[in-house]
């Protein structure tokens, strides 16, 4: 009876101690208007080929690089992992003022089902975030 809770006790220290680290809060904001303080949470996933696309990149932890790569990519709309192609790519350079976000707008002109990725330049294997969207 004593070796199951000290069992116990062992397996909930482990697990405390392998998920009290979390990884800083990274989200992208997707919108059809310009993105404002007033409008910021009215997100959307769904727009229209041709039109802008106005996303807000936001993170809770300071960025240690000054440049970041946006990547749009088209994907398979059956197949829930499988990349078709590049739709976007740029690098931006972020400024003092801009070290927890990073706002602009794309157009996409064909239909389909996308993901933004965002890296930072120093560190491209590993996307800081990623979100999904759909344009008609």
């Amino acid at each position: 009876m004593k070796g199951e809770k000290f069992f116990v006790f062992l397996v909930i220290c482990t697990m405390f101690l392998f998920t009290a680290c979390s990884k800083p809060t990274t989200i992208i904001l997707f919108n059809n208007a310009p993105i404002t303080k007033d409008n910021f949470l009215n997100n959307a996933t769904e727009f229209f080929a041709g039109k802008k696309i106005y996303y807000l990149f936001i993170t809770e932890k300071k960025l240690d690089t000054e440049f970041i790569r946006v990547r749009v990519l088209k994907r398979n709309e059956k197949v829930d992992y499988e990349i078709t192609g590049l739709a976007y790519s740029n690098d931006f350079r972020l400024y003092k003022n801009q070290i927890y976000y990073y706002n602009d707008y794309i157009v996409i002109n064909e239909a389909g089902y996308y993901c933004m990725v965002i890296y930072t330049k120093n560190r491209l294997t590993t996307p800081l975030v990623t979100a999904n969207f759909r344009v008609k």
